[in-house]
């Protein structure tokens, strides 16, 4: 920095990150100068120091370099845009602080705390934490100063809800509100199969593999950039194949799913599909509810856990342990014999 330029802090990262000779970014800034730099004397008497290299940093170029991160570690376009609406909301609309040093523990509790106060749901404060804190924790393993407390706030209790499942006769009258073809081919694959609806819609031709005796479905690019085979049962396999026989338009499109045009479907087609079935049959239709019937369905007929897991594509008991959901019937039968009293 030339001697004649004062030190302004609110330049770093105004740019965003600099690019050395390679043309890469790199996160190299213009750090406080070391005590014996950077007093000099004016006038007899000692220069202040300039502020600690956290309030030197911008949150807005450092939330750039970490969803640019996570976009490069294969977190889902649906991820990376929830991650940035909330940031975004955080910084624009909740006071939130404009450089690192900022992002403290006491300001992550006032956020919270503000949000308690409007009566927000605690799935939608427990988002903003997680949000926060992701991003805390990714400055912390890159490097940053962070502030040591923020990294070690408690996130806030979240109320446990009971998994909603699909009865026999909702089931009856979803399937008879989509359309035949791709849509109630769609519906049934995620009864079936227990995958989620982004999966549905990534699924290619090449992605359907069947040996004559059993039938798989690739996940190529699950949660998490997670690669898993999921078994399909006989029934399901006769409707996939009628489907691939008699039901897919002729098209170029190497998607599994196409619309009677030949575009592929997307996300937000099948989206639109299960908001017009919610409309026919009058009670809510998610793709999520459908996985969570495959999963509680699987483990009351005997499926084991470990097998679930995999099928599902989570990396812990943890997360399927929510499936294991019991109804009135389950918790009722053979209460007579086994009560105390």
């Amino acid at each position: 920095m030339p001697a004649e330029e004062a030190f302004d802090p609110d330049k770093l990262w105004s740019l965003g990150p600099s690019r050395g000779a390679t043309g890469r970014p790199s996160r190299v800034i213009d750090r406080a100068p070391s005590k014996t730099s950077a007093e000099h004397l004016v006038a007899g008497r000692a220069e202040p120091l300039p502020p600690s290299a956290a309030s030197c940093l911008r949150l807005q170029p450092l939330i750039a370099e970490w969803l640019l991160e996570l976009r490069v570690m294969g977190r889902s376009q649906r991820t990376i845009d929830w991650y940035q609406q909330k940031m975004t909301w955080y910084l624009e609309h909740e006071g939130g602080p404009q450089t690192l040093d900022r992002l403290t523990a006491f300001e992550l509790k006032r956020l919270l705390a503000g949000l308690q106060e409007r009566d927000l749901s605690p799935n939608t404060i427990h988002g903003f934490f997680q949000v926060v804190r992701s991003f805390a924790n990714w400055a912390d393993r890159e490097g940053y100063p962070v502030d040591p407390t923020l990294l070690k706030v408690r996130p806030p209790k979240v109320p446990q809800k009971e998994m909603e499942t699909y009865s026999d006769s909702q089931l009856a009258a979803i399937f008879q509100a989509a359309p035949p073809g791709w849509s109630r081919m769609a519906i049934q694959i995620l009864l079936g199969t227990g995958m989620r609806i982004s999966e549905l819609a990534a699924l290619t031709l090449e992605d359907v593999e069947d040996d004559g005796e059993l039938m798989f479905l690739k996940i190529k690019r699950g949660k998490g950039a997670k690669f898993r085979r999921v078994p399909v049962s006989s029934r399901l396999r006769r409707e996939l194949v009628r489907y691939l026989n008699r039901g897919r338009p002729e098209t170029h499109a190497k998607q599994l799913f196409v619309l009677s045009d030949g575009r592929p479907a997307s996300v937000m087609c099948v989206a639109n599909l299960l908001r017009r079935v919610r409309y026919h049959v009058g009670f809510p239709v998610h793709a999520h509810r459908f996985r969570h019937t495959f999963a509680t369905r699987y483990l009351s007929n005997g499926g084991e856990m470990e097998r679930l897991r995999r099928i599902l594509g989570h990396t812990s008991y943890v997360m399927v342990m929510r499936y294991v959901h019991l109804d009135k019937g389950d918790l009722g039968r053979d209460f007579d014999l086994r009560s105390p009293f």
